[in-house]
């Protein structure tokens, strides 16, 4: 019998002596993710994707250009600064947009969802820089791309 990504995760939950917070699981298009998780991750759109600006702001003060230039994302969730995390909907790719400069930077994170998911599972707990690397090139080596999210990820391994 195949283990759920839910039992992966429950199981090196528990494996990393981590507390029951009450971690719940969310569905993501076919796929699914935590509710949160390290580093500094929330998903809390993942079941209904939205565009940008019915979060960012009053929807009416988005430009016409403004949403066709952020039409390709849908926000799935955000990191700790609140730049919003989002699936483009042609590739399936999942990226960060930076809230700061108005979405116009892109940093890549993952190639699909269930890309995403393994290497969340992958960086929980891990203490070994190249160990957590090694792990990311077998799920998803175009996330270890210079500059992309698990580039800069994998610097604070075990620190």
């Amino acid at each position: 019998m195949i283990e759920s990504f839910a039992e992966r995760w429950n199981r090196k939950w528990s494996a990393c002596g981590y507390e029951d917070i009450g971690i719940e699981m969310v569905a993501c298009g076919s796929g699914v993710l935590p509710d949160s998780a390290a580093p500094c991750l929330s998903f809390d759109r993942a079941t209904r994707p939205v565009p940008i600006w019915k979060v960012f702001g009053i929807p009416s003060q988005w430009s016409e250009a403004e949403r066709e230039r952020l039409a390709p994302y849908r926000m799935i969730g955000s990191d700790g600064a609140g730049n919003p995390t989002c699936v483009e909907e042609e590739s399936g790719a999942v990226v960060m947009l930076d809230h700061e400069d108005r979405f116009h930077t892109r940093q890549f994170i993952n190639s699909s969802v269930g890309q995403l998911a393994e290497c969340l599972l992958a960086f929980m707990g891990e203490r070994e820089p190249d160990r957590f690397r090694a792990a990311v090139a077998l799920i998803d080596p175009a996330a270890l791309a210079e500059q992309s999210f698990w580039w800069h990820a994998a610097t604070g391994v075990g620190a």
